[in-house]
Formats: structure tokens, sequence, C-alpha cells
């Protein structure tokens, strides 16, 4: 995450009970970080990238849809210890669920180093999440001993609905 865009962001810790069988089985924080209001993003009317450069067609081997509908799609996202994804763009707003991850590069495009460090902010640790707008095309290497593993929510609707709020 680029120093300016941490500078914008609000934090939120969350409980999370997980449930097997019906019977609690853990208990676990999650970290959501999103933009303060004004920085927040509008839903994008069209791409400017290619349909090529989509993530799921341009880096099949990364990129998995787990749900896709009229109001999002998401995609379970890995990059193996060592490993650099093929160029490719996210053309939606988007929720990053940070699952597991170590040190990584990121490149656009043209191959020009953009960034290069850990995955969690300092004091961060898993499930760490955060809002993202549409992402450029780029590459991620992953220069760790650990896979990254995370889960990106892309926002396809601005909808108010009901069914769309969060649970109080």
């Amino acid at each position: 995450m680029r120093t300016a865009i941490r500078k914008e962001m609000k934090t939120k810790i969350a409980m999370l009970a997980v449930f097997s069988s019906g019977f609690l089985v853990g208990i676990s924080s999650l970290v959501f970080v999103s933009p303060a209001p004004a920085a927040q993003a509008q839903m994008p009317s069209t791409c400017p990238w290619p349909e090529a450069l989509d993530a799921v067609r341009a880096a099949p081997g990364n990129h998995r849809v787990l749900l896709e509908n009229d109001a999002v799609r998401v995609l379970d996202v890995t990059v193996a210890p060592n490993q650099k994804e093929p160029v490719h763009a996210h053309c939606l707003p988007s929720v990053l669920i940070l699952l597991e991850g170590g040190r990584a590069q990121d490149f656009d495009q043209a191959g020009k180093l953009l960034e290069e460090g850990t995955m969690f902010p300092d004091g961060a640790s898993a499930p760490f999440a955060f809002w993202l707008d549409r992402s450029p095309p780029h590459s991620v290497h992953n220069i760790d001993t650990v896979p990254i593993h995370l889960l990106r929510v892309e926002l396809k609707t601005a909808s108010n609905s009901e069914s769309s709020k969060s649970p109080k």
C-alpha cells in the first residue's frame, strides 16, 4: 500500500466469530481499512484497459472466481513464493482481504518497479482488509518464502439496498 494512500485511511476493527457444525470454534479480529469519505471512489462507468488485461483472463493461474453476480465478483488470489504474476488490471473498485503474505514487489505494465515492501502494514496481521480503487495494469512478484493469499471483492454496483448493508 502506498504511503500516500495510508494517510487517507481510516481503520476499524471488528470481531469475527468462527462456527463449525453450529459450535463456536474461535474468535478473531478483522481489521478494516477504508479511505476517508472525501477519498472514496465512484463506480467506474467503463474500463480504460483492454478486456484481455482483466485479471481472470490475463493471470488465470493467480486469480480464481469464487462468486460472481450482478453486484460483486469475488476473486481468490494466490502468488506462490518467488512467482511473478502476468500483467493484469482490475477495472472495479474492491475490498482486498489479505490472508497471508510476506514481501512483494509491484511492477507497472512496462516492468518498472512501483513499490517494494511487506504485504501487511506495520503492526497488522491476517486477516487484514482495505479498500482499493480500480488498479491499472500491474504485476506482483512474491519475493518471500511464504505464499501471498488474498480475497478481492470487486464491487460492480454502488447499491444502497437493504441487502447490501452490513448488520448492526
